[in-house]
């Protein structure tokens, strides 16, 4: 069974080879029926793989959307290990405190109640001097460009993309 590529370079082919029968003048009823038949079973042929690639299309598909299912079930579940062990870990880090023991040897681990290194908290982000602020490059806003371009406004260093295709399947 020829591939899709294999099948469309056959189609390409009877294109050529059509063009070129039809072109001359010695066409006879005989050469339209071959021709007929010819794209006949190159089309029947294209359809069946298609239709082929599009089922295997689909399962993958149906795989993808299972995927992003545990994904999204497993990302539940971390986020409930993880505040589970946030709120463990604060509750000791109170009961400590509350009990002013810097310092407990706990079995297998050595706990203890430790400063942050120093900090930076920004109360007003208007009245911090340039000095400390990182330069960052504009970004484009490429939907108005868009639709400047659209309205026919010229632009340059920029134009309206040439027109591509995409796969549907329904």
């Amino acid at each position: 069974m020829p591939t899709l590529y294999q099948l469309t370079e056959n189609y390409i082919k009877f294109n050529e080879y059509a063009n070129s029968l039809i072109e001359s003048d010695d066409v006879t009823e005989e050469d339209l029926q071959m021709l007929v038949d010819t794209l006949n079973s190159i089309n029947d042929s294209i359809e069946y793989k298609v239709e082929n690639i599009v089922k295997f299309m689909k399962n993958l598909e149906g795989d993808i959307v299972a995927y992003k299912a545990e994904e999204e079930r497993l990302k539940r579940r971390r986020q409930i290990q993880q505040n589970t062990y946030d709120r463990l870990k604060q509750y000791v880090q109170n009961m400590l405190e509350m009990a002013g023991i810097q310092k407990v040897d706990a079995g297998l681990f050595k706990v203890r109640i430790q400063k942050n290194p120093p900090s930076v908290e920004i109360v007003d982000e208007k009245q911090i001097p340039d000095e400390y602020k990182i330069p960052q490059d504009p970004k484009i806003d490429s939907k108005k460009l868009l639709n400047d371009l659209k309205a026919g406004k010229v632009i340059e260093g920029a134009k309206i993309a040439e027109e591509k295709y995409h796969l549907r399947i329904s």
